[in-house]
């Protein structure tokens, strides 16, 4: 089973400019977002062997606060000609803002869509009153932990042995 690491960004004031429309990722676009999570993860560190369906299955649960209640004022994605091209997904996991899926189609991926649902992520739970955001990441998975390094977060211990277990 692949290592994961927990990783923390102090969220502080921001102004970002986003240069495309950024859309709510709402439940009515689920298929859409599996879809596109399906395109990220396949053939990677972190795809294992879903098809479709189950991948909807899973942003299905998602939504149904499998992962902490779902948090629809930070989870957003980018929609162009009715597809969904990036994504992120929050949830309030043990009672923090956490990143739960994050994903970009291969075909757009290094343009800057992850770094801008981020940066909106952090805007909006700021302003929410949040001071941090966490997030899990595969440690073999490197374009994604340069990412997170890049923008700000650290590694931070787990605290617990479900974290440390954590699937």
């Amino acid at each position: 089973m692949p290592k994961r690491i927990r990783m923390s960004l102090r969220l502080s004031k921001t102004d970002y400019d986003f240069p495309q429309e950024i859309l709510s990722a709402e439940q009515k676009y689920l298929k859409e977002i599996a879809s596109c999570a399906l395109d990220a993860y396949k053939d990677t560190v972190d795809y294992e062997g879903e098809d479709l369906d189950q991948t909807i299955e899973e942003v299905q649960r998602v939504y149904e606060g499998f992962y902490g209640p779902f948090m629809k004022e930070a989870s957003f994605i980018y929609l162009e000609d009715e597809t969904v091209y990036a994504g992120l997904l929050t949830c309030l996991y043990r009672g923090e803002p956490t990143i739960t899926y994050t994903f970009t189609r291969k075909s757009r991926q290094r343009l800057g869509y992850a770094t801008q649902l981020i940066g909106l992520a952090c805007q909006r739970l700021y302003e929410l009153g949040y001071h941090s955001l966490f997030l899990y990441v595969t440690t073999e998975n490197l374009d994604a932990l340069r990412l997170y390094e890049s923008l700000g977060f650290q590694e931070v211990p787990l605290t617990t042995l479900s974290e440390i277990n954590i699937d």
